[in-house]
């Protein structure tokens, strides 16, 4: 193996060990309901799961965490990049349409995270207890690593048209479910999807707001891969 290869495959282990390593930490948190609801000023809607005093403490308000800690858009994210990165560190030179699409996926939903939370959420409401362990690795070192793989490490050429429009379908995926799930509980992840406080003009409005984003954000991704892709092939 040539020692570029080294490099990269050490560098999407890493990638795929920090992502790992958040989901893992939030899975143990909430699974021994280790943190404490609490309560902000002002005060988060009841129609905002996940900062209320709404589970059975211990183990028995354990699958009632899972599924509320899996509906964050934040955990979909970890879990694609831990996913994709661990099959491109066990095998750098795998290529393939899925892969190239959830690769796209990755870079795209975890920048996503880290950008809503350190601009909009973490703000307002900032990390407890052991969340204050988890969360700085779900939302700010797991989503700079990822880029940072991205630039230094590829892999290169895998944006198209076709690609690029089939990333959008996760994301897009977890609005539905998320708008879905939010109608039959009466509550939702994130303030802006919350249906019940801000009514469906608003949350249609910000969400085609993040996918235009999210549009931009793969284009300047497609550009940027374009050009290190020329300059990788004129090195050679």
């Amino acid at each position: 193996m040539a020692q570029s290869d080294v490099v990269r495959k050490n560098l999407y282990g890493l990638n795929a060990f920090s992502a790992w390593l958040g989901f893992g930490l939030s899975l143990i948190i909430e699974f021994f309901g280790l943190v404490k609801p609490i309560e902000y000023d002002p005060p988060v809607p009841p129609s905002q799961f996940g900062y209320i005093d709404r589970y059975t403490e211990g183990l028995a308000g354990a699958p009632l965490r899972l599924v509320d800690l899996l509906s964050y858009f934040t955990i979909w994210s970890q879990i694609v990049v831990a996913i994709v990165m661990t099959i491109l560190w066990r095998n750098p030179q795998r290529d393939g349409k899925w892969l190239r699409i959830f690769r796209i996926d990755a870079l795209l939903m975890i920048t996503v995270t880290g950008v809503v939370y350190n601009i909009l959420l973490g703000p307002k409401y900032p990390p407890v207890g052991l969340n204050k362990l988890s969360s700085p690795i779900e939302h700010t070192i797991t989503p700079l690593l990822t880029i940072l793989v991205f630039f230094v490490a590829g892999p290169r050429g895998w944006f198209n048209k076709k690609s690029v429009l089939a990333a959008l379908v996760l994301p897009i995926s977890y609005i539905f479910y998320s708008l879905i799930r939010g109608a039959a509980i009466g509550a939702y992840p994130y303030g802006f999807l919350d249906v019940v406080t801000n009514g469906y003009a608003f949350v249609i409005i910000f969400v085609l707001g993040i996918l235009t984003a999210s549009l931009l954000v793969l284009g300047l991704y497609w550009v940027f891969d374009k050009k290190l892709t020329l300059r990788e092939s004129q090195s050679l």
